[in-house]
């Protein structure tokens, strides 16, 4: 009760603040034609209208913001209404090379070979042998072990296509954003008329209320449909893997945040509080077949799958940076379901309350020529996960999982069986160094240019420990218990930059899912070329090539969403070889 009443007590001090400052003037020297001094807060990602210098590359997919950046320093904003944009866009072209068998001499007609597969044993699906006439050689969608964005698999080699475009209204003190994405783009992926559903239309709105208030003081108030990020390895995305060690958030809901400089040191805090709503369509009980992730055998109707009800968030941050180069954040989300209209899920038939609660800290120091270091711990706990819907992704998971909808911690860290009870420690560690700036710094040679020539290197890799899963949550591929797991993925990337517009990269991963299964394990090696201008925003085109070293129980993707996770060695229908080889192009930018 006082929490609430304390809260209270904050917003009404903050919109009597926010009435009050209408009337005062803008900060010396904005105006309302200045392009730089007319940008509401960076905060707010969809008010700025030119990039900042602080974006890393086009990868970047938000401004820096006082949870990621510790260099982050808010911008005068103009007192005036007026319009502003933000968005990044990631456009692939990927192809994967493929192989298939020769047929049987005497053979007109390609006919499936039953090849078995490393998983139990079953053969795979529809895989035709060419004839003497036809290329041994195919081509089509990766089939690859890390290209599922919510999959801890996933290391962004090659990620799939994705926009964000935000339209904003408003001046220094209130400002409205309307948020649309995609992750494809439907001129390229029609089928029969109807385009893949990957529109999200206008998937966010919101009000931001910044008040005018003494100098060092700063306070903010978020409120309707956003989300925010927590834990991301660079200071404007989710780093090599793109994941979230705390959580992005996908609510319903508000947000206050407040920051007070002390000197050198900036303090800060953060509450938000909201919901994400039933996955089904409005007006149906979030009930259905406890089966969700069983798909049908051959000849009978699929399953409808059971759906998590209406999932509330609550969650808390703070924080302090000292001299805008170190910066120690502390955060804490918790989302739980206590629909009762939920009455059967796939692992708790009779129960209608679950949770997912992630606590940890993090540590972010920008040390000029030195690189940037970044360090975070997280701990997952999870009761009845299957019940939680996606009020936020951590650590690669959408929310509890076990439904029709993207993977959650039940899949990614139960092997999707048991009843949704765990714990999962995890660690994450980056360090980002550029030699030129290295080799300046420590007075050794200016012959590698800033933002001219120059070598860059970064290490990275994240840990997950899986423990007190109940005796029911078993691998599907050998049987073993999930109860103390471990899961590791690491690697580096090099790029060279002989002149400002052209550059050369070399990307290597090892990812071990399983320490119960070494053969699950895959590398991946990935030479790239990148063209890029930076003359008003910031984009690439990149050129890379992959090739993979799979241990014989790594499944693509691909395969693992047509045949069900909880089928895996049991009934492969749709399980096809994985490509060892893939190409392609892509262009990125963000403005």
């Amino acid at each position: 009760m006082r929490a609430k009443t304390l809260h209270a007590m904050v917003i009404g001090s903050l919109i009597t603040v926010s009435s009050m400052a209408r009337a005062q003037n803008a900060a010396p020297g904005a105006a309302a034609n200045d392009p730089v001094a007319a940008q509401p807060p960076p905060a707010s990602p969809a008010a700025t209208t030119q990039p900042s210098p602080a974006l890393e590359s086009a990868n970047s997919e938000q401004y820096p913001d006082r949870w990621s950046d510790p260099a982050f320093v808010p911008k005068a904003a103009s007192p005036e209404w007026h319009f502003s944009t933000w968005g990044f866009f990631r456009a692939p072209l990927r192809v994967g090379m493929g192989s298939r068998p020769s047929c049987p001499a005497g053979l007109k007609t390609p006919v499936p070979v039953a090849s078995p597969t490393s998983v139990g044993g079953q053969p795979y699906s529809n895989w035709y042998c060419a004839l003497p006439n036809q290329s041994q050689t195919t081509f089509h969608s990766p089939y690859v072990p890390d290209d599922q964005y919510l999959g801890w698999t996933f290391d962004r080699t090659w990620e799939k296509a994705w926009t964000e475009l935000y339209l904003s209204y408003g001046t220094n003190q209130v400002l409205g954003t309307v948020g649309l994405a995609a992750y494809d783009f439907t001129d390229t992926s029609l089928l029969g008329g109807t385009a893949n559903p990957a529109q999200f239309g206008i998937y966010q709105g919101w009000v931001t209320l910044t008040p005018t208030l003494p100098e060092g003081v700063r306070v903010e108030w978020k409120v309707g449909a956003f989300d925010e990020k927590f834990g991301m390895a660079r200071r404007t995305n989710g780093g090599a893997y793109d994941t979230y060690m705390f959580g992005r958030t996908h609510q319903m809901g508000e947000a206050l945040a407040a920051e007070l400089d002390l000197g050198d040191f900036t303090l800060k805090a953060e509450h938000g509080f909201g919901a994400h709503l039933e996955m089904v369509s409005v007006g149906t009980p979030p009930t259905g077949s406890p089966l969700a992730q069983a798909h049908p055998i051959s000849g009978e109707s699929p399953l409808l799958g059971a759906s998590p009800g209406y999932t509330l968030l609550n969650h808390v941050h703070v924080g302090v940076t000292w001299k805008k180069a170190v910066q120690i954040n502390v955060h804490y989300l918790l989302a739980w379901s206590q629909d009762d209209r939920v009455q059967a899920t796939l692992a708790n038939p009779s129960g209608a309350t679950g949770s997912i609660g992630t606590y940890g800290v993090e540590a972010r120091v920008l040390g000029g020529g030195l690189g940037e270091l970044y360090a975070a711990y997280s701990h997952i706990s999870a009761t009845n996960a299957t019940l939680v819907g996606p009020a936020y992704e951590v650590v690669h998971s959408s929310g509890g999982g076990g439904h029709n909808g993207a993977n959650g911690i039940y899949e990614n860290f139960f092997n999707a069986s048991g009843n949704g009870d765990g714990d999962v420690d995890n660690v994450q560690v980056g360090y980002t160094v550029s030699v030129g700036e290295l080799l300046r710094t420590l007075n050794v040679s200016h012959a590698l240019a800033s933002h001219r020539q120059d070598v860059t290197l970064a290490v990275f890799g994240l840990y997950s420990v899986v423990s007190d899963t109940d005796p029911g949550s078993v691998s599907p591929y050998n049987g073993r218990a999930t109860d103390g797991t471990r899961k590791i993925k690491y690697g580096a990337d090099v790029e060279a930059t002989p002149v400002s517009w052209f550059g050369v990269g070399l990307r290597g991963d090892c990812i071990a899912p399983d320490s119960h299964d070494a053969s699950e394990a895959f590398g991946v090696i990935t030479p790239r070329m990148f063209f890029r201008t930076r003359f008003v925003t910031h984009e690439e085109v990149i050129l890379q090539y992959s090739h993979y070293w799979d241990g014989q129980d790594a499944i693509a993707t691909l395969s693992i969403s047509s045949i069900g996770y909880a089928n895996i060695g049991h009934n492969n229908t749709g399980l096809y070889p994985n490509d060892l080889n893939v190409f392609g192009i892509k262009a990125l930018m963000a403005w």
